[in-house]
């Protein structure tokens, strides 16, 4: 009898790490003021470092860590004063973590103190003040954490920090109350290897021919929920924006990193971090900086049919680092793509709904639709052909003001850069229905670095 064969070792998650992250937060604190519309509440774009120690007994883990993040929140110029505004520099916390483990999996538990410095001004009739104040709080949080990689995990976590009213010395005196609400997305080094590089998964070989290579890899860069870890860099120039008809840039800078549930199922993970170019309500000028966050999960089968589907929730934090590059809200609801691949095509269609659920509870509730389809047609030697007009609706707005609808499409290709596989591709389209002050014509360019496992 043949012995049975020996499982390969789970995952170790003990030892120390270290790693970088970004995200939104945001605070129901406000300046008591009345008439005080815009700068009463506080969102902001966040960004630091972490580090901590694990310690893993079976399915269990124990462990500490610490991090570090500095706060963005800009004030953009407005033709009249407001009476108060505040604002954060930087965030820290120490916290125990309690987890769960199941192999490449952790999900866990975090309880400790954090610390907030925040500044804050006056500026109405009969009291003019400045100040800054740095104070400590408690911590709770729940996260996940997926180890990808023998030295690299990523991972998503919700954080709240409970902290005490600051009064402004000014009569009256003027309360803020600043507890904080953050997201964010991370990803850790393990100085200590998870898996062993024999017992590292792999994929399938690669195809037969260079031709099938090409197609194939066009293929999957071209499904938005392909067993394919892709970095994308989607620039869009928007044409004839605002009252003045400047031009709006946003970069997206949105990550894709296949998750493995199981044999059965993925959880792909796509994330989306606009850096924009916005032209000004007010003024003949732009203002730049990082627009709120959107994160969405798309829980796909491993082997599906003639129809590829996922589905799962998305989520938008209010991450802009000026109030005019964000909604101010927390958006939250569920995301779905359907898609076939017949010979040589890439057809389907992305779909999502997000309501506001939180936020600043000064800025308007958002309720917003979006519908991409895509139609691709792939050739030889690396180059396709593509149109995906992003097709929006504002179901709060007017009914003349609530469509956008654009039309076009564009050429690409997939080759490598070196070793580097990448895919560029470059398309222009037409809004035919736009909203009053809406961009009428639209460049979208994107460079996206592909990394096929061998």
């Amino acid at each position: 009898m043949k012995a049975p064969p020996v499982p390969a070792p789970a995952y170790n998650w003990s030892g120390f790490y270290v790693g970088a992250n970004l995200g939104g937060a945001w605070t129901r604190g406000h300046l008591n003021i009345r008439g005080n519309n815009l700068y009463g509440g506080l969102t902001e774009f966040i960004g630091g470092v972490q580090a901590g120690y694990n310690f893993q007994a079976g399915h269990l883990l124990f462990g500490v860590e610490g991090d570090f993040d500095g706060a963005t929140f800009g004030h953009p110029a407005l033709p009249t004063p407001t009476l108060g505004s505040v604002s954060q520099n930087w965030i820290g916390t120490v916290a125990a973590r309690v987890g769960l483990v199941e192999d490449i999996w952790l999900l866990y538990a975090k309880l400790g103190g954090g610390w907030v410095q925040s500044n804050a001004s006056l500026n109405f009739p009969g009291v003019t003040w400045q100040g800054s104040n740095t104070s400590s709080g408690w911590l709770a949080g729940v996260g996940v954490e997926y180890g990808f990689k023998p030295n690299w995990t990523l991972k998503l976590e919700y954080d709240y920090i409970g902290l005490g009213s600051w009064a402004s010395p000014t009569v009256p005196p003027i309360q803020l109350n600043r507890d904080l609400q953050m997201v964010k997305f991370g990803a850790n080094y393990k100085f200590e290897r998870g898996t062993s590089e024999a017992t590292a998964r792999t994929v399938a070989a690669a195809p037969s021919s260079p031709a099938e290579e090409h197609e194939d890899l066009a293929k999957k860069s071209q499904n938005p929920i392909a067993d394919l870890v892709s970095v994308p860099f989607q620039s869009n120039t928007n044409f004839n924006a605002g009252p003045f008809n400047r031009t709006q840039e946003v970069l997206n800078i949105q990550p894709v990193v296949p998750l493995h549930i199981n044999a059965d199922w993925n959880l792909i993970s796509r994330t989306i971090m606009p850096v924009i170019s916005q032209p000004s309500p007010f003024f003949n000028s732009n203002t730049n900086g990082i627009g709120d966050i959107t994160q969405q999960f798309f829980f796909s089968p491993t082997h599906p049919g003639a129809l590829i589907w996922g589905v799962g929730p998305i989520f938008t934090v209010p991450s802009a680092t000026d109030p005019i590059l964000g909604q101010g809200k927390v958006l939250l609801g569920p995301t779905a793509v359907f898609l076939t691949t017949p010979g040589h095509w890439v057809i389907g269609v992305l779909l999502n709904n997000q309501w506001s659920v939180g936020g600043n509870p000064l800025r308007p509730n958002v309720n917003e639709f979006l519908a991409q389809p895509f139609v691709n047609y792939n050739m030889a030697h690396g180059w396709f052909l593509t149109s995906s007009p992003v097709i929006t609706a504002n179901w709060l707005a007017a009914s003349d003001q609530r469509w956008t609808v654009p039309i076009g499409g564009g050429i690409g290709r997939v080759f490598k850069l070196g070793d580097q596989p990448v895919s560029t591709y470059i398309s222009a389209y037409y809004n035919v229905v736009r909203p009053t002050g809406a961009p009428n014509w639209q460049l979208r360019a994107e460079l996206s670095l592909l990394f096929p496992e061998r």
